[in-house]
């Protein structure tokens, strides 16, 4: 994706960048909702894409925003409504000053769900991770290499441009899985309960092993 020049140097992000990553940075952003918002953007994808909303995963009350699956592959999309500047580095988001955790929650998020899409459908499923912010400001120094930054309209479009990786099929089959609540539930760890031998079965081992 090009950037604007002026925005690799750090300096913040104006209309004209602002357009490109589908930031609103006047009145109309505030109160708005980061969810709702990117929800409409992602209500428009064209036909052959299939888009779920707030899927609780885990049996602690977590949820991943938005997950979205069609011919360009798998994607889960944190959204977020922050007052203020966000400055974009390669493997940091600054809010306000302060270094956040957005990156690794997003990385996360992406190899968990495809961890239980994989254990879903018997296969390895690969998905990415965006970040879909509203703020007021943006200051875009190097964008990350392994998840998506950008406001919720350039987060569609960028999904949209992927390269195909997905046969029809293979959606279909994706889109059925990640429609069963079960497939977001993860199994409980076996806990494995170490077996004190009794004096019966000690006996019983030294029968059958060899050599006695």
């Amino acid at each position: 994706m090009r950037i604007d020049p002026e925005a690799q140097a750090g300096v913040p992000v104006h209309s004209r960048l602002a357009r490109l990553f589908g930031v609103h940075t006047d009145e109309w952003r505030k109160g708005a909702n980061g969810e709702r918002i990117t929800g409409l953007w992602l209500g428009r994808l064209p036909e052959g894409w299939f888009v779920f909303h707030d899927v609780p995963v885990g049996a602690r009350g977590a949820n991943i925003d938005h997950v979205v699956i069609g011919p360009g592959g798998v994607f889960t999309i944190n959204t977020m409504n922050l007052t203020g500047a966000i400055r974009v580095n390669r493997r940091s988001i600054v809010h306000n000053g302060s270094r956040t955790d957005f990156l690794p929650k997003a990385t996360g998020e992406a190899h968990r769900a495809a961890r239980l899409l994989s254990t879903a459908v018997g296969r390895p499923v690969e998905v990415r991770g965006l970040l879909a912010i509203l703020a007021d400001e943006w200051i875009v120094n190097r964008l990350p290499e392994d998840v998506y930054v950008g406001g919720p309209r350039s987060a569609k479009h960028w999904m949209l441009q992927q390269p195909p990786v997905l046969r029809s099929s293979d959606v279909i089959v994706l889109a059925a899985a990640a429609s069963k609540p079960q497939t977001w539930v993860e199994a409980p760890a076996l806990r494995l309960v170490p077996k004190v031998p009794t004096a019966s079965s000690d006996r019983r081992l030294k029968v059958q092993s060899p050599g006695l």
